[in-house]
């Protein structure tokens, strides 16, 4: 356990606190979840963008999502600390039949990954109370748990009434074009089945298609693809191996070194001057 990073958790409700800067473990968001910056920021990922959230912002990361995470205390010394609420694929079916579905409006904000949401008073009264929970080291009961994540769902709808067409519906993918699939998420270090999966494929018709279309297998094009990302951006930039292996899909720094090594015939952190001889 890190013991610069403390938790709080219940299956729907989590509270954390660091006081070094951590990736979140993985890449995929499973459920809608809905966070809250109390102190410190986050830097979010997309495939098409990056944004940086601080204290106060709240935000919706959306059911099937690929983001990266990084959780990043202040400068002067003030922890992270974040608020997450999920909002389940079961709770939302109890709630559906309670709300109504209307049509999908033109220039919604329903298909982005990633809604910055308004500071309303309901929703600012509703983690100004949880604060008060996370302030006093504790956590709330099961019951007020729910509570909370209706109180949650009705601050969304309030804020965005489309939202109710895709948050109680559970879509499957289209099959989409994998090579532009492939090429705007390479970096999100996820299993090949959820590649599959969200390029609207089986495991094996994914396989093959990829074979088809980029000549091999799925692992070694992704390894070949985020090390020639890594390249280019340790030659173009001044940052070190430690601050991109993460960003690019490696999940620690001496499997990126070797396989870099390996590839390139030098160790990433000598680009400059490796090439610089040549």
């Amino acid at each position: 356990m890190d013991r610069n990073w403390q938790a709080m958790n219940s299956p729907d409700l989590h509270f954390a606190r660091s006081t070094t800067c951590k990736h979140a473990r993985f890449d995929y968001i499973p459920e809608h979840v809905v966070c809250h910056i109390v102190s410190g920021e986050m830097r979010v990922m997309e495939s098409h963008r990056e944004s940086i959230y601080r204290a106060g912002d709240s935000f919706l990361l959306r059911r099937n999502a690929l983001v990266k995470c990084e959780q990043r205390p202040l400068a002067s010394g003030v922890a992270f600390r974040v608020i997450y609420l999920l909002l389940k694929k079961d709770f939302l079916q109890r709630q559906a039949m309670q709300h109504q579905s209307p049509k999908e409006r033109p220039g919604t904000t329903s298909t982005g990954q990633v809604l910055l949401l308004e500071p309303t008073p309901s929703l600012t009264g509703l983690f100004r109370s949880l604060v008060a929970y996370m302030d006093a080291g504790t956590h709330p009961s099961a019951a007020m748990t729910r509570h909370k994540l209706v109180e949650m769902l009705i601050c969304l709808l309030e804020q965005h009434p489309e939202m109710a067409t895709w948050l109680f519906t559970e879509t499957q993918a289209g099959k989409l074009d994998l090579a532009e699939f492939m090429e705007r998420n390479f970096r999100f270090n996820v299993p090949m089945s959820k590649f599959a999966e969200l390029s609207g494929r089986s495991l094996s018709t994914f396989q093959r298609d990829f074979m088809k279309i980029f000549g091999m297998q799925a692992g070694a094009w992704l390894l070949k693809r985020r090390l020639q990302a890594a390249r280019e951006i340790l030659l173009n930039s001044e940052r070190k191996p430690s601050d991109v292996y993460i960003e690019i899909g490696f999940e620690d720094l001496a499997h990126f070194s070797r396989s870099f090594k390996t590839y390139f015939g030098y160790n990433p952190s000598k680009i400059k001057r490796t090439l610089e001889m040549d």
